[in-house]
C-alpha cells in the first residue's frame, strides 16, 4: 500500500498487524515502522489486499456482477469466460489478486490444488478484459462493513416439487465415500459426444466452492454462508437453492463452456503454445511435489481430501486439460478482435444511460500507467506514539540513493523495459517491484498526493521520468502510458459483449443434456 493514500480506509478494529503492509506491530504501535502506515482506528480503514494493491472495490457488488454474468463459472442468460489477465488493472485487482482468505480454514491441500490453478490461470497472457458495463443491477448492492446475511439452514430432504430439469431435483447430493465410488463413472451429462461423469463433476463442483472462498471467504457471512454448516443446509443467495444446489448449477455451467471450447478448438485445429503444452505434460509429477509438501502419501490421496473419495488425479487432469484448451484458444479469438475507435463510441453512446448512472461521462478523465521505483530512507527515530521520524540528513541520503538509481537509468538505454529492470532490482515498494514497478490504469486521487500530482501533471508524456518525494521516500517515476475514462471502460466493454456473444455461438453448437438424477457429490468438510 506504500504509494497509496493511506486515508484509503474502511471501518473496523485495529489489529497487530499492519494493515498496508501486514507487518508485525508492536503492542500500543500504530504506526507501521515498515511502511509508515497510520493504523488508528478511524472513520474508514485501509482495504486489506496483498500485493499493495490498490482499488477500493465493494466486494458485494463484484459478487452481484460476477454471479449474474460471470461464467463459465455461473449459469448467466450470457456465457462469459473468466476475466483474468496477467497484467493486473485497477479493475481486475480485486477479482484475483485480492482474494480475501478463508482465515486458515482450508486444509494445506485444498490450498495447494488452488494454487496450480492459479499459476495456470496467471500464465495464459491473453486480452481478456475485465466487463465494467453488464446492465443494470436489480438492486443495490450492499457493503460488507454494514450487512450480515443471517445463515438460513434447511433439513436436506428430497422436496416433493423438486424440478428434475434444474439443480433443485434432489434435496441433497450428498452421498457415502462408498456410494460415491460405486458411481464415479456413471455419466451425468452430455454435450455433444462429451461425457461428463460423476468423478469430473466432482472437480468442477469443489473448484467452484474453493474458487468462491478463495475470493469472498472472510465475507462468505455476508452472503450467508457458513463453512461449518454443511452445504446442502444452507440457503444461498439465490433463495431457491442452497448453496451445495448453487454451486453444483456453476459446476456444470462451468463444465459446459469450458468443454464446449476445447471442442470448438479442436475441430478448428487450434495448437496450444508448446510452454502450455509442456505444464500440462508435467502437471502430474508437479502434483505429486505439491502432495508431497503438503504431507499426503500421495497425490490420490491429495486429490480425494479436497474433491472427495469420488475424485481421482485423472479427473482433476482432465479439467485442467478442458480448462486450458479452452481459456487458450478464447484468447486467441479475443485477440483477433480489432476494434475501431468509431466502434468503441457509437458503444458508449448507446449505454450513455447506464454509464452516466455509474457516474462515468464522456470528459478528459484519464487512467494511466505508470512505473515507479520506490527508495525508503533509512535509519529514523520512532517516537513513543510509534510515529517514525527522519532527520534531513537521512533524507538526503535517501534523495541522493534515488537519484543515484535515475542516473543509472539515464546512463543506458532509456526505455520502459530497462526501466522496469531496475524497478524489479532496487524498489522497495512489494506491491509493484517483481512487475518492473508497474501500476496500471490508474485513476486520479489513487495514489498519495506528491506521486498522484506528478503523475497527473497537464504536460506529462509517455517517457517522462523524474523524481518524487513522499512520505514513504523517494520514488523514481516512469510515464508509461495514459488512456481516456470513459473510451478505456467502454472499450473494455464492449469486448466482453462480443466475447459473449462468441461464447454463446460456440456453446450453441453442442446441445447439452443433464441427467440430475444420476449426480452425486462426496462428502468434504470444508472447516478442519
Amino acid at each position: 500500500m506504500s504509494v497509496y493514500d493511506p486515508e484509503i480506509r474502511r471501518n473496523g478494529e485495529l489489529k497487530m498487524k499492519c494493515k498496508a503492509c501486514d507487518a508485525e506491530l508492536e503492542e500500543g504501535v500504530t504506526l507501521c515502522p515498515n511502511c509508515g502506515f497510520d493504523n488508528r482506528p478511524g472513520e474508514k480503514e485501509v482495504v486489506e489486499q496483498p500485493h499493495d494493491d490498490v482499488c477500493e472495490t465493494d466486494v458485494s457488488e463484484e459478487l452481484t456482477e460476477n454471479t449474474e454474468a460471470d461464467a463459465p463459472m455461473g449459469d448467466a442468460p450470457e456465457g462469459t469466460i473468466p476475466e483474468e489477465s496477467a497484467e493486473k488493472t485497477v479493475e481486475q485487482i480485486s477479482g484475483d489478486q485480492g482474494t480475501p482468505s478463508v482465515e486458515g480454514k482450508l486444509s494445506a491441500g485444498k490450498i495447494a490444488l488452488l494454487v496450480v490453478l492459479a499459476v495456470a490461470a496467471i500464465a495464459v497472457v491473453v486480452a481478456l478484459v475485465v466487463g465494467g458495463f453488464k446492465g443494470k443491477n436489480t438492486g443495490e448492492p450492499t457493503s460488507p462493513e454494514t450487512t450480515t446475511v443471517p445463515v438460513e439452514t434447511t433439513e436436506p430432504t428430497i422436496p416433493a416439487d423438486g424440478n428434475p430439469d434444474d439443480a433443485t431435483c434432489k434435496g441433497t447430493y450428498t452421498v457415502t465415500d462408498d456410494e460415491i465410488l460405486a458411481q464415479h463413472d456413471a455419466v451425468v451429462a452430455t454435450l455433444g459426444d462429451a461425457k461428463l461423469t460423476n468423478g469430473e463433476l466432482q472437480v468442477y463442483y469443489w473448484m467452484q466452492v474453493y474458487d468462491f472462498l478463495e475470493r469472498y471467504g472472510q465475507y462468505a457471512a455476508m452472503f450467508g454462508m457458513d463453512i461449518n454448516v454443511p452445504l446442502d443446509m444452507q440457503k444461498s443467495m439465490d433463495p431457491a437453492l442452497t448453496w451445495q444446489q448453487f454451486f453444483l448449477r456453476e459446476a456444470l455451467n462451468g463444465w459446459k463452456n469450458y468443454k464446449a471450447l476445447s471442442m470448438k478448438s479442436q475441430a478448428e485445429g487450434f495448437v496450444m503454445d508448446k510452454e502450455y503444452a509442456d505444464h500440462l505434460e508435467k502437471l502430474p509429477t508437479n502434483l505429486e511435489e505439491t502432495a508431497q509438501n503438503a504431507g499426503f502419501e500421495s497425490v490420490e490421496e491429495m486429490v480425494r481430501s479436497d474433491m472427495g473419495a469420488g475424485a481421482t488425479l485423472a479427473d482433476y487432469t482432465q479439467y485442467m486439460n478442458d480448462y486450458y484448451a479452452g481459456y487458450l484458444y478464447y484468447g486467441s479469438k479475443m485477440n483477433e478482435m480489432d476494434l475501431s475507435d468509431e466502434e468503441i463510441e457509437a458503444f458508449f453512446d448507446k449505454h450513455a444511460e447506464d454509464y452516466g448512472e455509474k457516474g462515468l461521462k464522456k470528459d478528459d478523465s484519464k487512467l494511466v500507467d505508470v512505473r515507479h521505483i520506490l527508495i525508503k530512507p533509512e535509519g529514523g527515530t520512532t517516537g513513543e506514539n510509534g510515529m517514525v521520524t527522519y532527520s534531513e540528513e537521512e533524507w538526503e541520503a535517501c534523495k541522493n540513493a534515488a537519484q543515484a538509481v535515475l542516473d543509472e537509468y539515464l546512463a543506458g538505454e532509456q526505455t520502459q523495459e530497462r526501466f522496469a529492470e531496475l524497478a524489479t532490482k532496487h524498489s522497495q515498494d512489494p506491491g509493484s517491484a517483481a512487475n518492473g514497478g508497474l501500476y496500471t490504469n490508474v485513476g486520479q486521487g489513487q495514489m498519495v498526493k506528491s506521486f498522484d500530482e506528478w503523475c497527473f501533471d497537464d504536460g506529462r508524456k509517455a517517457g517522462d521520468y523524474g523524481l518524487v518525494q513522499s512520505e514513504h521516500g523517494y520514488h523514481v517515476m516512469y510515464y508509461a502510458d495514459s488512456r481516456l475514462v470513459w473510451f478505456t471502460t467502454a472499450m473494455q466493454d464492449l469486448l466482453t459483449e462480443k466475447g459473449n456473444e462468441f461464447l454463446n455461438g460456440v456453446v450453441a453448437e453442442y446441445p447439452m443434456e443433464m441427467d440430475y438424477s444420476a449426480m452425486a457429490l462426496g462428502l468434504v468438510e470444508l472447516a478442519k
